[in-house]
């Protein structure tokens, strides 16, 4: 029995290509996705506050209040993720109905192989991009990776490690390379159109990064819809942004003294 998808299956049996009617019911489905993982982060950090009693005019110990702040970063991010998978997942059962899965979680042919080769070429693209907007605008790139680089110096970096590595990976491609791309790309737009509209959507999401940050973040999402549509797996998206986002996150835990983050 086969497991494993390639891009010959895709195209010895192409896909029909979906209405605009369906485009639109997706698009405002996640549009919804992201609005009430919002609404649900704001309100787990209301209730961590109030657990927490980090409002109050109290004493704190040493490195509390630190502790305190990126727990409650991560707690945010927490709930966010949880509903935006919970609803891609719902969303894609109801959608499959129509003309099958949007959210392909296949073994792709090659394995570990496969998994290896994508997340190492990640890498390699953003460290090369990084490197010279480093050179370019030192400034703009530590604007980008500070506030991150300030939660890493509290006890409780560990959660953001748990966010970041796990929970946004899977959200989010589940999210942007599986339901949105899913459809955009049975449209006229193609596989180039969808993984370019894709990427600036997702872009939207770290409106706060610089020029440059906007820029890297685009750059990857198109990278990571091309793996998914070559691999036909979105297994291979997920372990990509979950291996680089844990390599950024270690190597701001445990060099927090760099070069990188000091200037």
């Amino acid at each position: 029995m086969r497991v494993a998808v390639s891009v010959e299956d895709h195209v010895s049996e192409p896909e029909a290509l979906l209405s605009w009617k369906s485009v639109t019911l997706v698009l405002l489905t996640a549009a919804l996705a992201v609005v009430l993982g919002t609404l649900a982060g704001y309100g787990a950090t209301a209730l961590f506050d109030v657990w927490s009693r980090i409002g109050e005019p109290r004493a704190f110990a040493a490195g509390e209040m630190e502790a305190l702040l990126t727990a409650r970063v991560a707690i945010s991010l927490f709930a966010f993720q949880l509903v935006t998978i919970l609803l891609a997942l719902v969303a894609n059962a109801l959608f499959a109905r129509a003309g099958g899965t949007f959210l392909p979680f296949t073994v792709p042919r090659g394995g570990i192989k496969t998994f290896a080769l994508a997340t190492v070429g990640l890498i390699v693209l953003a460290f090369i991009y990084g490197g010279c907007v480093f050179a370019l605008d030192r400034e703009a790139f530590q604007h980008d990776i500070n506030p991150f680089a300030d939660l890493m110096l509290a006890r409780t970096w560990w959660l953001v490690l748990i966010a970041a590595g796990i929970g946004a990976p899977i959200a989010e491609e589940c999210l942007f390379r599986g339901l949105i791309y899913g459809a955009l790309r049975r449209t006229p737009l193609g596989i180039a159109g969808a993984a370019a509209a894709t990427a600036i959507m997702w872009a939207f999401l770290h409106a706060s990064y610089s020029i440059y940050g906007i820029a890297a973040i685009t750059l990857i999402g198109i990278y990571l819809a091309l793996v998914r549509e070559r691999t036909g797996s979105l297994l291979t998206p997920i372990i990509c942004h979950g291996v680089y986002n844990s390599l950024i996150v270690l190597i701001l835990a445990f060099a927090p003294n760099s070069s990188l983050v000091a200037g």
